[in-house]
């Protein structure tokens, strides 16, 4: 690999994460630090609708099962948090779970928190339980499950409650009995009750078979995997820079080049990074010993301390073990394994070469590690879960490992356990005791045990692999080998089944339903690997075989192990604590060998070639998900021709296009416009018209392949109708191959154009005038022609005069009166053009308009708009002039009064349009419009509030001319109001020359000078400089009058509310300086302690006599603790002496004084006297303090 320029930290940003122990403590901390994935997002609103649907007489029971560490415990608290807080569940973001949450009663749900594992008996943790909520002691003479719960109940009232099972947190060992039992009777009381029950199930009740079995009959068992931990790492944990995700390629590339047995996918690579996939597979069996291990939080801990290093580093097996060690070493079946492992590190380790210690070191971790399954591991495993390689000569480094894992073997022997079988790589791993006699038991075991349970486990690996597979275990009274998937291509559903052959030739088999016109594929899974006769595919059903691989002996071993743990329960009894590990153990070895034989080295068989599962379709979620992705090659080669959808086209999309787009009704809506253009167009059915997609006109139509194909079908069989299943398989043959969906949208567009009819199971028609009703497809049996035209000559012709407008012609039947029709369609198709009336009504904001506007619009589009294209080829001779005449009548069910009432819609529409832009004028500016004291104009607002009510709901001309006349008269009315308050302000003479005059003052003098002395508080002078500041600002260049015809303000700050305020101003200036002076004054008062003594000093000391003299009076003035009189020039002068005042902060106070360049020349005589003043005070303080 090239030289490395990139760290961690340039790769990943690393989040905090907070531990939690207790998920029961802190409600709203657990589900703050819930992250919610699209599997847990799922589950969650599953199982909040679950509790949604509780009512009296009817509970619900759920469980959920997966390895530990995958979140059970949390999953099950934020829950609880959610239910029982409704605060909490505003604070809920993940849409799907927050709309579920919705849906809850606005209530605290009470919740029981049963832990097992904290007492002897699942009966006295749950009766513990239930007290602790209820606060009840009426169930602690009770003895059974139902009694409790019957009192809970009782104590709850209508009222649901959550009752939720899960082990301790604070448990110190495993729970070693067996609660299948008990749980499934709590389950079993809870039916009849407003119960949900909730349960953890963790390893020692996590089996459907055996023991447990009963589980599976009285829960909904979900699944959570480790897959969704992936998705928590790479979107909270470790985040990913998208830009670095080259450089995460090249890293992955690097590993796999020089790790040969590095079979992590990149997917899971680049999810997980820096995090070594190895951890999430080691992790659950550091759970079962120490039942505190964090995964995210040790993954936030190491990842912190990774960020500085290279960015092909990756935190490994060995801090895993440096994480875990103290707390591991604690536990009595692995002390003997650590006192194996030590005695290698202090005696073998220490006399390697220093070059080889590092990764002896690192290698007795990991072999450590990796034998807490009870499976151990190779060479190769360790070589790629610690990272040890070479470069330049891969081999070697697999050789260096495998020679000291031999040396640590040779030094102890009876602590090393080495497992050899021929075509095997060789596996090691330190021995447990408990663990060694579990194996021996197991050995013999499966010794004498049949092979055919083995399919019987994979049934139930499907089952758990893919949430979706819906196989019956083999358990089951009535064993369902097949079931129904549906996968994705091109946007279209292409629904097929899957089928697994029974284990047990005599089990009764659930058959299958006969396929039906809707199935497109069939795949049967071949696990036994002998030739049968799946018999003959149905016409047009792709026929696809899957083939596992054949399981390898030692692999054959560990499913029947797998499978005698999970049932027998002797084995559950003797080993207790050792049969849980190995359990769980088993049960992920279990998983990986379904995952080679099935997806890794399995194949499907298409047309005779087979295809190995690509990496995406191994890493799929569902079953739906793979095949999407494997059968792919399949349908390109049948049907090459099939449209493309760029989404799903499903059944509401259908019924959309159906009562929207080809009813005519609502055609121009955004959402039935991106339908129309997203299915419709690739179908061949629309076409783009004045920015509309509108529906393909007959003659396309009719020329269309497929449509075409229909109407031959409906010609050949004359007036009998066309069976549905006749089209459907017809339309789903090579090189189209339409799903139902598509084929619909065709036959609907052939009935829009009067093509054909829907014809119902009871015989009735559905014609184009129905389409904006709901069609129910199942009704519909076949279609037909359209039933002939009743309408006579003379109807037509009356047709004609009506909706023309003209009697000068008597019939259509002679060629002048056809040519007059012609002529007043002609005239009829330019105004229809020229109005643009649904057009227009197409681009007004959907915000302005109402439910009536709409429907209008609907009708308006049903009515002229679905004959306005008829009309304008009758004009030109393109169609029949009665057949243009027919289809007015039909669009206006042969009504005159209905011709009347559409034709008033039409004008009470195009007012609304033409309204429009005038309401939305007068709404903006009415809006923002101040409040006068004047009467008239209120009255005038007043009445265009009205109005525009009116005009919205009962459009009309006469509205539309009403409101502008009383639009214009309150702008006109509003602004010379306005234009008159304004200019008294901001245009006054009054304002500015008080303004002046106070500036010329002399308590303004002295305000001024005082104010910049420290002794005084600065509120006074702040006021001052705001208000001086709001005068000089009272002055507007703008054009007013011609603001206020868009606006209804002026661009300055001139504000009708406050008018009064500005006229004030002077006054309120005045005030201030007159306070600010009283405040200054008794201020000076307050000091006469300090300030006499210093002016008589300074009057004593001073040469100036008339300073002296200013002093000494100002000092007997003070002395007096009177009101002082203002202060002459000569006693300021004195008083900023005395009280030092420097150049700079007198300058800053006049300096910060609003400019007065506007002002009159009394204004800048005033300036320009201070300025004198203030630098004779600082030049005679300089010369005083020389």
């Amino acid at each position: 690999m090239k030289t490395v320029q990139q760290k961690v930290k340039d790769i990943v940003e690393v989040r905090p994460y907070e531990s939690i122990r207790d998920f029961t403590a802190e409600p709203a901390k657990t589900l703050a630090n819930y992250h919610f994935t699209d599997v847990t997002a799922d589950l969650m609103a599953k199982w909040l609708d679950g509790i949604s649907t509780v009512q009296a007489q009817n509970g619900a029971a759920y469980a959920l099962a997966g390895y530990r560490g995958v979140g059970k415990s949390h999953f099950m608290a934020a829950l609880g948090a959610i239910a029982a807080n409704p605060e909490l569940r505003s604070r809920v973001t993940e849409s799907h779970v927050a709309y579920s949450a919705q849906r809850l009663l606005r209530r605290h749900y009470p919740v029981v928190y049963v832990r097992r594992g904290t007492r002897e008996t699942l009966i006295e943790e749950f009766r513990e339980a239930v007290e602790l909520v209820f606060e009840s002691g009426n169930s602690a003479s009770r003895d059974s499950f139902a009694g409790i719960l019957q009192d809970a109940v009782g104590t709850s009232g209508e009222l649901p409650f959550l009752l939720l099972i899960d082990t301790a947190f604070e448990r110190g060992s495993r729970v070693s009995r067996d609660d299948g039992p008990g749980l499934s009777e709590i389950a079993e009381a809870a039916k009849g009750s407003n119960v949900f029950i909730g349960v953890a199930l963790d390893d020692d009740i996590a089996g459907a078979d055996g023991s447990n079995s009963s589980i599976s009959k009285t829960f909904t068992i979900d699944y959570l995997d480790q897959g969704h931990l992936y998705k928590v790492v790479n979107s909270h944990i470790f985040p990913k820079h998208n830009q670095m995700q080259p450089v995460l390629h090249e890293i992955y590339n690097y590993f796999s080049n020089v790790l040969p047995s590095f079979r992590w996918s990149e997917q899971k690579f680049a999810a997980l990074y820096p995090l070594h996939p190895v951890i999430l597979e080691v992790a659950p069996f550091v759970r079962l010993y120490v039942h505190d291990f964090a995964l995210l939080g040790f993954a936030t801990e190491a990842g912190e301390r990774i960020l500085g290093r290279p960015s092909n580093s990756l935190i490994a097996l060995d801090e895993v073990y440096d994480s875990a060690e103290i707390p591991l070493r604690k536990i009595e079946d692995l002390k003997g394994a650590f006192a194996a492992y030590d005695t290698l590190n202090s005696e073998v380790v220490a006399k390697i070469p220093v070059m080889q210690r590092l990764q002896a070191k690192l290698i007795l971790k990991a072999l450590l590690l990796l034998s807490l399954d009870g499976q151990g591991t190779t060479a190769n495993e360790i070589c790629a879960s610690v990272l040890i390689f070479d470069e330049s000569d891969p081999p070697k480094a697999l050789k260096t490992v495998d020679e000291l894992i031999n040396t640590f073997a040779k030094a102890l022997p009876e602590d090393i356990r080495i497992t050899t079988e021929e075509g095997r790589e060789t596996r090691y791993g330190f021995k447990v005791a408990s663990k060694d006699n579990l194996n021996q038991a197991l050995t013999e075991a499966i010794s004498d045990a049949s092979r055919d349970s083995v399919p019987k486990v994979m049934r139930r690996l499907i089952n758990e692999r893919f949430p979706d597979a819906a196989f019956s275990l083999a358990s089951a009274e009535h064993t369902k080998d097949w079931m129904e998937c549906h996968i994705s291509w091109r946007g279209s559903l292409r629904r097929g089944r899957i089928f697994w052959r029974s284990e047990s030739e005599e089990a009764v088999t659930a058959s299958p339903p006969p396929v039906t016109d809707a199935i497109d594929w069939e795949i049967f899974i071949d696990l036994q690997h002998i030739e049968k006769e799946w018999g003959n595919a149905a016409s047009g059903v792709s026929r696809v075989v899957w083939k596992p691989d054949e399981l390898r002996n030692d692999e054959t071993d560990t499913i029947l192990s797998f499978y005698a743990l999970s049932t027998n329960r002797d084995l559950r009894e003797t080993y207790g604590e050792q049969f849980q590990a190995a359990l769980h153990s088993h049960a992920l070895a279990a998983e990986k060998i379904f995952n080679r034989s099935f997806l890794e080295d399995g194949k499907l068989v298409i047309d005779g070639f087979d295809y190995n599962f690509t990496d995406e379709a191994r890493s799929a979620q569902f079953l739906s998900e793979a095949f999407t992705i494997m059968l792919e090659p399949l349908f390109e080669t049948r049907y090459p021709e099939h449209p493309k959808f760029t989404q799903k086209l499903g059944v509401s999309e259908v019924a959309m296009l159906v009562s929207d787009l080809f009813s005519g009704s609502r055609q121009n809506l955004a959402e039935v416009q991106l339908l129309a253009q997203t299915f419709a167009l690739p179908l061949g059915l629309v076409k783009l018209d004045g920015g509309l997609f509108l529906p393909e006109t007959e003659e396309n139509l009719r020329a269309h392949p497929l449509a075409s194909e229909i109407l031959k079908l409906v010609e050949t069989n004359g007036s009998a109708p066309v069976s549905l299943k006749n089209i459907y398989a017809n339309l789903r043959r090579e090189p189209n191959g339409l799903v139902r969906e598509a084929q619909q949208l065709i036959l609907t567009a052939l009935v829009a154009q009067r093509q054909i009819d829907f014809v119902t199971s009871s015989g009735d028609r559905i014609n184009r005038r129905s389409l904006d009703l709901k069609i129910i497809w199942d009704d519909i049996t076949g279609i037909a022609k359209p039933l002939e035209t009743t309408y006579s000559i003379e109807k037509l012709t009356r047709w004609a005069t009506l909706f023309t407008g003209s009697d000068a012609f008597k019939s259509i039947e002679n060629a002048k009166g056809r040519e007059s029709v012609r002529a007043s369609f002609a005239q009829w198709t330019a105004d229809w053009k020229t109005s643009r009336i649904l057009e227009r009504f197409a681009e007004l904001p959907d915000d302005i308009l109402n439910l009536r506007i709409w429907q209008l619009a609907a009708r308006i589009s049903k009515t002229f708009g679905s004959v306005s294209e008829c009309i304008e080829a009758a004009s030109v001779e393109q169609m029949p002039l009665e057949e243009c005449l027919d289809r007015i009548a039909d669009a206006f069910s042969d009504s005159e009064i209905e011709l009347r009432k559409c034709r008033e819609e039409l004008a009470g529409l195009d007012s609304f349009i033409n309204g429009a832009a005038l309401r939305k004028e007068i709404s903006s500016y009415v809006a923002l419009c101040e409040m006068t004291p004047i009467p008239a104009i209120e009255e005038l607002r007043s009445k265009l509030s009205v109005l525009m009510n009116v005009s919205f709901a009962l459009p009309s001309e006469a509205n539309n001319r009403e409101l502008g006349y009383l639009w214009a008269k309150f702008q006109r009315d509003f602004s010379e109001y306005f234009i008159k308050q304004h200019d008294n302000v901001m245009r006054s003479h009054d304002i500015p020359e008080t303004y002046g005059l106070i500036l010329k003052s002399d308590e303004w003098w002295e305000f001024e000078i005082l104010s910049g002395l420290s002794l005084f508080s600065n509120e006074y002078w702040s006021e001052a400089k705001i208000l001086c500041r709001q005068l000089e600002e009272l002055d507007c260049g703008f054009d007013t009058m011609e603001n206020l015809k868009a606006q209804p303000f002026c661009i300055c700050s001139y504000s009708l509310s406050k008018n009064t305020y500005w006229q004030n101003l002077p006054q309120m200036l005045s005030e201030t300086i007159s306070n600010g002076l009283k405040a200054y004054r008794a201020n000076l008062t307050d000091a006469r302690d300090i300030l006499v003594p210093k002016l008589e000093k300074f009057s004593a000391e001073s040469a100036d006599k008339g300073a002296a003299s200013a002093a000494g009076s100002l000092g007997a003035a003070i002395s007096k603790g009177k009101d002082l009189p203002p202060l002459s020039d000569t006693e300021l002068k004195v008083l900023v002496t005395l009280l030092r005042v420097s150049s700079f902060a007198l300058a800053d106070r006049t300096s910060s004084m609003p400019s007065s360049a506007e002002l009159s020349n009394g204004k800048k005589e005033a300036k320009k006297s201070k300025k004198d003043l203030v630098e004779e005070v600082v030049d005679e303080a300089l010369l005083l303090n020389v």
